[in-house]
């Protein structure tokens, strides 16, 4: 996963260029995760947990105070952001919100409709829905047991479209659709979204447009840690389970959006004609 950009609101987050990449695990003795997820739910270090150090010196910390961030600013801006330079080439953009202790934040990744394969369209807009589908931590009941099958279902995939005979393809299909009935028996829906809640986040969304997507969440600003904790296995280890069966819900909202361009454009002819 690379180019993740992010905003933080009074402590707005939000990310910008990155490469997620880095796979040693890191623990901290103070989440605040729900119980019910603890025993399955690790953390790994990767540069999610280099912006809690930003929050931590910021927010007046002394746990990192050897370390010091330069920040920069845009002149006349009347929010007065904030931005940071990591040394891994995050970027945090900060601004101050005092009409609650809420944090909104936005990671918005460099991939929209603008960079999909002329052959694959929609395929950014479908890359933001599999990334609520959890990782090998969580949204998995059994992920021993599981990751077999989600790599059959990869591998068949990988055959299916390189095959062109029409009969062949709806063979394979089948297969598909069986394996992915088998692996859909150890996921767990909506689990993101439930470690989400736990923490008292809430407006969990993302979006697609054409040159980004953009993951957000309002969070408590004392659960920034945990929600930390959850984004970094989020975009480190993401598994794409469930995923053919997720391919109409994306056709779903694309109809939907097609039908919404079709009446603006009837509008735009109907309104001159009637006023």
């Amino acid at each position: 996963m690379q180019n993740v950009n992010y905003f933080v609101s009074n402590r707005c987050i939000i990310l910008k260029p990155m490469y997620i990449c880095q796979k040693s695990v890191f623990l901290s003795a103070n989440h605040k995760i729900n119980q019910k997820f603890k025993s399955r739910f690790m953390i790994k270090k990767n540069p999610f947990i280099q912006l809690l150090v930003v929050m931590f010196l910021i927010c007046g910390g002394t746990a990192f105070a050897q370390k010091t961030y330069n920040f920069t600013s845009v002149p006349n801006d009347p929010l007065k952001t904030r931005i940071y330079t990591l040394d891994n080439g995050l970027k945090v953009f900060m601004t101050v919100y005092k009409d609650a202790p809420r944090i909104q934040t936005a990671i918005a990744v460099k991939t929209g409709s603008k960079y999909d394969p002329h052959n694959n369209t929609g395929l950014s807009h479908y890359s933001e829905h599999m990334m609520f589908k959890g990782t090998g931590k969580f949204g998995t009941s059994n992920f021993a047991k599981e990751k077999p099958l989600l790599n059959a279902i990869d591998s068949l995939f990988e055959v299916y479209r390189s095959i062109e005979d029409s009969t062949q393809r709806v063979a394979i299909y089948h297969i598909i659709d069986s394996v992915s009935g088998e692996a859909s028996k150890y996921a767990i829906a909506n689990e993101y979204d439930k470690l989400l809640a736990s923490i008292g986040a809430k407006g969990t969304n993302a979006w697609t447009s054409v040159e980004e997507t953009v993951y957000v969440n309002d969070i408590p600003s004392n659960e920034i840690e945990s929600w930390l904790a959850i984004e970094s296995e989020r975009f480190t280890d993401p598994e794409f389970r469930l995923f053919h069966t997720e391919l109409e819900t994306v056709y779903e909202e694309k109809k939907h959006e097609s039908l919404i361009a079709t009446m603006i454009k009837c509008l735009k002819l109907f309104l001159p004609v009637c006023f």
